[in-house]
């Protein structure tokens, strides 16, 4: 078995779906969580191929793409969290891409705003765009769930139900479970991710 280590930031973030996954995989990890003035010096010094985190070192070799972290994760430890049916691989897929590309690119520049005023009002124009869009094609992509592709957990949910307990929290300035009251969908999802039993344990941990 490789040995893995991944670096993120000492909060849930981009690395949480994945922590959690190897979590259910049952896959050894170091967990590294480095603070910013940390990050900015490994940066400056080449650590990151591309200059982002979350970053899994297999054996030593770099890693980065969420989406792609999450694929070998499953393949390798947890097969049903990523179905080998191609089609309802193709709505995973579908699933976490758009939400990771959301969170990469439209959410970015709220994530570092410091003036809670000014996130408010650019995540209020996010749902008016970016982040709404992509709402409203998650909830029409979930089937009859609870989850993404039916009644098993997959990496698509992971982003998704994390996003939700995010939202739930009450820390996501602009941002709250209220949010995601016109997606009965994405809310069964979250509350489904919540409770099942792999979280539950992650979360008791």
């Amino acid at each position: 078995m490789p040995t893995f280590r991944l670096t993120y930031f000492d909060a849930p973030g981009r690395a949480e779906p994945i922590r959690v996954a190897m979590f259910l995989a049952k896959l050894p990890f170091e967990d590294r969580r480095i603070k910013f003035p940390e990050f900015m010096a490994l940066k400056e010094q080449g650590a990151f191929p591309l200059g982002t985190v979350p970053m899994l070192e297999i054996d030593g070799r770099p890693i980065v793409q969420t989406g792609a972290i999450l694929r070998y994760i499953a393949r390798l430890g947890a097969p049903a969290m990523y179905p080998s049916d191609p089609f309802a691989g193709l709505l995973v897929d579908s699933v976490l891409d758009t939400l990771n590309d959301t969170v990469s690119h439209a959410m970015r520049p709220s994530l570092f705003e410091r003036d809670v005023a000014k996130k408010i009002e650019m995540r209020k124009a996010l749902l008016d765009g970016a982040l709404g869009a992509a709402l409203r094609y998650i909830e029409g992509a979930i089937g009859d769930g609870p989850f993404v592709t039916g009644g098993e957990l997959t990496i698509a949910d992971l982003v998704v139900g994390d996003t939700y307990r995010q939202y739930k929290s009450g820390t996501m300035d602009g941002l709250s479970v209220d949010t995601l009251a016109p997606y009965p969908k994405i809310v069964r999802l979250g509350e489904a991710y919540l409770a099942h039993p792999g979280l539950v344990a992650y979360a008791a941990r």
